[in-house]
């Protein structure tokens, strides 16, 4: 992408998803969890971490938390910038409460406090998926208006896919 993109778009886009990937690790050394391993993937960067050290629910959502707050410092350090505008995005992208973002795993630690683990993530998948639906709407109208814009619809697919896997993956109560 960088060779054919004569704007550097791309690079600011890597280098700011890079930098919101580092407040997370950069959390959980702040609470002596060094990451196992960091994983590539198309649709981001996974952070696997070692199981044998288990942080409390609210450190977990400092963790989740950490991210977007990197891109929001990030958006004010460079305000009015094209940087500060791909770290606005990227905050408030991730900071949605829609599995698997971040703003999901804030808001399940969080609930987790307060209630039961297993309800707090069926609400948070409650929650997911009453959020996907105008982010579907938004892509689509975007898409519309645009004729060539499917970034957000993209998204929202991938987000719908997710949730449903996750939905399988959580056992009912019946």
């Amino acid at each position: 992408m960088s060779v054919a993109d004569k704007t550097n778009s791309a690079f600011f886009c890597l280098l700011a998803a890079a930098l919101h990937e580092s407040g997370h690790i950069f959390a959980l050394i702040c609470y002596k969890e060094n990451p196992k391993e960091i994983i590539f993937t198309p649709f981001g960067i996974r952070i696997e971490r070692n199981s044998f050290n288990k942080l409390s629910f609210l450190k977990e959502a400092v963790v989740a938390f950490a991210g977007p707050f990197v891109n929001i410092l990030l958006a004010l350090i460079f305000h009015n910038t094209y940087f500060s505008k791909i770290n606005v995005a990227i905050a408030l992208l991730n900071l949605l409460p829609c599995d698997p973002l971040d703003g999901s795993k804030i808001v399940e630690n969080l609930l987790k406090i307060k209630m039961a683990e297993e309800k707090a993530e069926k609400i948070s998948l409650i929650i997911s998926c009453i959020t996907v639906f105008p982010v579907a709407v938004a892509g689509f109208i975007l898409l519309l208006k645009s004729r060539y814009n499917f970034s957000l619809l993209f998204v929202s697919v991938y987000l719908i896919f997710f949730i449903a896997v996750k939905k399988k993956n959580i056992p009912s109560t019946h």
